[in-house]
């Protein structure tokens, strides 16, 4: 934070005429110099050293102080817009202000103007003394603007993300969507008996997911139970329970732990928070009989699961808001948003989220999503739609 710079001193006093007199002929000569032997000028620039740590009237302009002093005051009263304006004019006055490019990194990254906030913390690279103690955090700022600039600024910050929520099957590239007209089933796997599992998470779950209905109308939910079978014989039961859960759309598992594939006891697992993915299935019958199915295939189920263990260390009502949080981003991830948002103002963001919120992007990009044109894009549902012989020559070449 701007207040947390430790470099700047604020000075009042005013360089005495005779310092200012000293200065100048200093200046006078070294420009002289350079204009009667053009050599001296790259001489000097090979010996010049790190600008100076400390930001004080002996190596920075003044009035460049003072505008960044100005600048820090308008950061602690919460105008990052003056800020930038403050920055900018340190930096016109004296562009060797290495602190102030340190400064509207932040101002910038504040207002999200990514590309000029990573522009900014270059600059100060090129020019922060090697004892600057902000080095190392402004490369690894760097490295994050870098990553979520990596689909362009219009994907950050335009009205939605939905070219980037596709998933691949087979090689190509599909948007994924539910018929919505009828509830979605969700089938929760058996749980009680997982460590660290609690009864108040199936709810904190559905609570999650439904904050899509705020958005998509149609959208309902319907929970699959299979206690009416308990009566039956275990085989009848255990046909009638495999039937009706393969008609779930979205399958939820709460695992102790996530194992990673080669090493069971990998720490990487600890670290996944959740984990989901689309199943796409050809459809049965692509043509027979005189049908012809529009696409080969559907879109038949989603996957989704939330390992317990990290988040052990949280308190239950910390745990059940997480699960919420958690609960909507996967459950986004099912209703066809399988890709992320580089926007971390975004619910789908692809870091951390801790607020449960759609954003206006997010808003746009699902019902973009559900309002697209199947003949003009490639969008997968869970409906084998089917079209007569007669039809079927707008389709294909025979």
């Amino acid at each position: 934070m701007l207040m947390n710079i430790y470099q700047v001193k604020k000075y009042e006093q005013v360089p005495t005429p005779s310092f200012l007199l000293k200065i100048l002929r200093i200046a006078l000569f070294l420009f002289f110099l350079t204009l009667i032997c053009p050599t001296t000028q790259s001489a000097l620039l090979e010996t010049k050293k790190d600008l100076p740590l400390e930001i004080t009237e002996k190596d920075y302009k003044k009035e460049a102080i003072l505008k960044f002093n100005q600048a820090v005051d308008a950061w602690a009263k919460k105008n990052p817009k003056q800020a930038v304006s403050l920055l900018e004019e340190s930096l016109e006055i004296d562009p060797n202000m290495w602190i102030s490019y340190l400064g509207l990194g932040q101002a910038y990254e504040s207002e999200r103007e990514y590309t000029k906030s990573l522009q900014a913390y270059k600059d100060f690279l090129k020019l922060a003394p090697k004892g600057s103690q902000d080095r190392k955090a402004v490369i690894e700022e760097i490295k994050y603007l870098t990553y979520i600039l990596r689909f362009g600024e219009k994907n950050l910050k335009g009205e939605d993300y939905l070219s980037l929520v596709r998933t691949k099957h087979e090689g190509k590239e599909f948007y994924t969507r539910w018929d919505i007209s009828s509830p979605l089933k969700i089938y929760f796997y058996p749980a009680d008996d997982v460590p660290n599992y609690k009864k108040e998470f199936k709810d904190a779950f559905l609570e999650g997911a439904k904050i899509w209905q705020k958005v998509l109308l149609d959208l309902s939910f319907e929970v699959i139970d299979t206690s009416p079978f308990l009566k039956l014989k275990p085989k009848e039961r255990e046909k009638k329970e495999k039937e009706l859960i393969d008609q779930a759309q979205i399958k939820v598992v709460f695992p102790s732990r996530f194992k990673i594939k080669g090493n069971p006891n990998s720490p990487l697992a600890s670290e996944i928070e959740a984990q989901s993915y689309p199943i796409i299935r050809d459809k049965k019958n692509f043509r027979v009989l005189g049908l012809f199915m529009i696409s080969p295939y559907i879109y038949y189920q989603a996957q989704i699961a939330i390992p317990l263990e990290p988040l052990t260390e949280l308190k239950l009502n910390k745990q059940v808001q997480k699960i919420k949080i958690l609960a909507a981003r996967e459950v986004g991830h099912a209703l066809g948003l399988w890709g992320f948002s580089p926007n971390p103002d975004d619910l789908m963001f692809e870091g951390e989220v801790g607020e449960l919120k759609l954003s206006d992007r997010d808003i746009d990009t699902i019902v973009k999503l559900y309002e697209l044109d199947p003949e003009k894009e490639n969008v997968l549902t869970n409906i084998e739609e089917e079209i007569e012989d007669e039809e079927l020559e707008e389709f294909i070449d025979f």
